[in-house]
């Protein structure tokens, strides 16, 4: 036997495998990466476990790591031998990993859940796809605010609730920092962010005292649940989860001066392996009914159009309520990424020791 053709056995036979008298592919094993806790467990619920059911010859492992920023850390980590193939991040970081190379460039018109997907949030087409869109919250204690629920954002510099708040900045280094800069900007009356964020970094400044811990364990919807804060902002999402959860002893609001939109994407990594049913499961998260599922069980907005949302869940989540939608808070998230730095560095070195 000539040696390119042992060469060619050897291949087929690592690439296949006998199983009672019938030869079948190889089953691929991906794993992707994606935030842990409630969203990682819903996930694997309403989308990971039903995907490996219908394709037994792909199996799908989630690994959830703490927020968007650790994934773009480990994606550069790992570049030359990445241990996940696909990543689900934000929008902004999604745009810093595209131009760092980290994330392969799908060609859209092979996934065929993309063309009923809306147009928010497709700025980087191929290299991120929308997956979800949520919006920013404020959270609190039932029992604290049981004859008064807060209405407003200024429910975080009520001095009644000093040393009760909690803000997950996460050292400042989260998507949540970002957003509640943006906000306070606009509450100090400044609503171009792209002109300057001092006034808002001035108002973070003076809440700061008030602030109970800057990065809650286990989480901020825990924490407001069981009393141990009053008050906190939260993802739309989650707070909708954990108050199920909690049986309402947290409940959250979109404020009246309006609130901001969180996208999520997904992207498939570079020199990743197994680069085809990596595909074949993004291509199943943006199915229309997956979304809704996944909608029902966590309460994010599907970015597929077609997606059918029932009545009470559609009621929860405030991208799928036109008068909410009215007062969404404009976010360039292609701007961001460039911003990103400036907006957080304040946090570090300003807000989170004045609390000190």
């Amino acid at each position: 036997m000539k040696l390119a053709d042992l060469t060619s056995v050897l291949a087929l036979a690592a690439a296949s495998m006998t199983l009672g008298g019938m030869v079948v592919a190889q089953a691929a094993d991906i794993t992707v990466m994606g935030y842990r806790g409630a969203f990682q467990d819903n996930y694997q619920k309403a989308v990971i476990e039903p995907f490996n059911a219908a394709h037994p010859d792909i199996k799908v492992t989630f690994f959830g790591v703490q927020n968007a920023a650790t994934s773009l850390g480990n994606m550069r980590a790992q570049k030359d031998a990445p241990q996940a193939n696909a990543v689900i991040y934000d929008l902004s970081v999604a745009k810093i990993a595209s131009e760092e190379g980290l994330v392969a460039k799908l060609d859209t018109t092979k996934i065929s859940n993309y063309a009923d997907l809306a147009d928010i949030g497709k700025e980087l087409g191929g290299a991120a796809i929308p997956l979800t869109y949520d919006t920013l919250s404020l959270i609190y204690n039932r029992d604290t605010y049981k004859d008064n629920p807060p209405t407003s954002w200024e429910a975080l510099w009520d001095p009644a609730q000093k040393g009760k708040v909690i803000i997950p900045a996460q050292g400042g280094g989260d998507i949540q920092a970002i957003l509640l800069t943006i906000i306070a900007n606009r509450l100090a009356g400044q609503d171009d962010y792209k002109q300057s964020i001092e006034p808002g970094v001035k108002k973070l400044v003076e809440l700061a005292p008030a602030v109970q811990t800057w990065e809650p364990k286990p989480d901020a919807y825990t924490l407001v649940a069981n009393g141990t804060a009053t008050v906190s902002i939260g993802y739309n999402a989650r707070s909708q989860f954990f108050r199920d959860q909690t049986e309402g002893r947290m409940q959250s609001v979109g404020p009246v001066e309006g609130t901001a939109s969180q996208i999520n994407v997904i992207s498939a990594i570079a020199n990743a392996p197994d680069q085809e049913a990596t595909e074949t499961f993004i291509n199943y998260t943006l199915d229309p009914e997956v979304q809704a599922r996944f909608a029902k069980a966590m309460f994010y907005a599907p970015t597929n159009t077609k997606a059918e949302v029932d009545e009470e869940t559609r009621k929860r989540i405030p991208l799928m309520n036109a008068d909410q939608q009215k007062k969404l808070i404009p976010v360039d998230w292609m701007s961001i990424g460039a911003m990103r730095d400036d907006i957080l560095s304040p946090w570090r070195r300003q807000i989170i020791p004045a609390s000190r």
